[in-house]
């Protein structure tokens, strides 16, 4: 059966199937519970059905963050994986209360058969959902409009998107201008490096005729997206944000910096020793590597990683990005990338000042002169402080082209909150364990 696509449509449908995860979910819990851990804490009837009820919360809250109800949008495999993270975080967090009321530890095998049965359920609940979904809801069909023909949107829609969209069309914008009316024949319109007029023109249209449009946006569409209604006369205006954080958000921001790195100093600290251990082992080389990088406002300072290449990786003094496949890259090194572990000396750097928790990753003085040569508004990033993680990494790759992580980054500028580092933070979290996030740049 298929049912005309529309957003309502998809959207309702999407609704019904999360709302029967999460309601499947927390009769699994409240069995668990009530069965095996409900006189550990010694609850009052109405504090049992308390828990139950903050345990669905926490699950809405976490899949929301994680994408755990993205149905037909993200992968089978990408929603288990939202999911699992998600159950690991609510389970935490109910459990830690039930300790502390309790005051009794749990046993991590009981924790750990529990974790294991609803992942059993997750997989079951995804992998029918997803088929049903696009049992109902065949892959869009989509029409790709360009300027200047860029196929590695199309190669990365093919690979990462392809039960989401199928794109049966990709021509130039002079070829829809003859024929406009052939967007009715598709479900979605994709736009591909078009000027302002030709995208004004195409919003337009898709708009009139009802198709969705996925545009392609520049650093003037992610400026003007931040934009605030202002009333001077009787037309509407837009006042771009130009000033970044406030300065009681920056004051907020060093002393959340501050308590982060050191709690998680004293966390990783075994960490910390293992890989040094490990890395002097292999080549008897040095355990730190510090690199000049560029922080806020263009200053220079030396970022802390654990090293992960050979100590001649720039011997010809060329600097270059890591490839997915460098040879310059040692064992150790290979393993503690795809970790991210080396990154974790930059907990020294947060400490200092050099960088925050949550911003923009530095990049090396030549590479970014190199860059702004081409795209000069690379150096926009430099608003705010480098960040250990940030917009781009979570939302992007290793590999991402350099003008997105500008845009990615600029998004992330724009709209800054508290509110938005923590959910960086706990995104980032997930790229921890996905692989295609360490993607190495492709050689030439």
């Amino acid at each position: 059966m298929q049912l005309r696509r529309d957003e309502r449509t998809q959207r309702t449908v999407s609704a019904a199937m999360n709302t029967l995860t999460i309601l499947v979910l927390g009769a699994v819990f409240y069995y668990i519970w009530f069965e095996y851990f409900r006189t550990f804490a010694y609850f009052y009837r109405i504090g049992n059905w308390a828990v139950l009820g903050i345990y669905m919360v926490l699950l809405v809250v976490f899949n929301q963050m994680y994408g755990g109800f993205q149905i037909g949008y993200s992968t089978t495999g990408d929603l288990i994986f939202s999911h699992i993270i998600s159950l690991f975080f609510s389970n935490a967090s109910i459990f830690i209360l039930a300790m502390l009321v309790g005051r009794r530890v749990l046993p991590a095998r009981d924790f750990v058969l529990y974790f294991v049965a609803e992942i059993a359920v997750v997989v079951f609940l995804n992998i029918l959902n997803n088929k049903i979904y696009y049992r109902i809801f065949p892959p869009r069909k989509s029409l790709m409009i360009f300027e200047q023909e860029d196929p590695s949107i199309y190669q990365r829609i093919l690979k990462y998107q392809s039960n989401s969209y199928d794109i049966q069309n990709q021509i130039p914008y002079d070829s829809y201008i003859s024929d406009e009316k052939m967007i009715q024949s598709y479900d979605c319109v994709i736009a591909v490096g078009l000027t302002p007029d030709e995208k004004e023109y195409l919003v337009s249209r898709c708009y009139g005729y009802g198709k969705s449009l996925y545009l392609i946006p520049d650093i003037c569409d992610v400026l003007i997206n931040s934009a605030t209604n202002v009333y001077l006369v009787d037309t509407p205006v837009l006042k771009t944000n130009t000033f970044g954080p406030s300065q009681i958000e920056k004051i907020f921001k060093r002393l959340f910096d501050i308590i982060f790195a050191i709690v998680f100093l004293v966390i990783t600290s075994p960490i910390f020793l293992v890989t040094a251990i490990a890395i002097k082992a292999e080549d008897h080389g040095p355990i730190f590597y510090v690199q000049t990088r560029l922080t806020q406002f263009g200053r220079k300072f030396g970022i802390i990683k654990f090293r992960s290449m050979r100590t001649d990786a720039e011997k010809d003094g060329v600097a270059r990005f890591a490839s997915e496949h460098d040879s310059r890259i040692t064992k150790v090194g290979r393993f503690i990338r795809s970790c991210r572990i080396d990154e974790l000396p930059q907990l020294l750097n947060i400490l200092k000042g050099d960088m925050s928790v949550v911003g923009p990753r530095p990049e090396r003085p030549e590479i970014v002169e190199k860059i702004t040569k081409d795209l000069p508004e690379f150096n926009y990033r430099l608003k705010v402080k480098a960040g250990l993680t940030g917009y781009a990494q979570v939302y992007g790759k290793y590999n991402t082209r350099l003008k997105d992580k500008l845009l990615f980054d600029l998004i992330y500028i724009e709209h800054f909150s508290i509110g938005l580092d923590v959910r960086i933070m706990f995104m980032t979290f997930k790229i921890l364990f996905k692989k295609d996030s360490t993607e190495g740049v492709e050689e030439s």
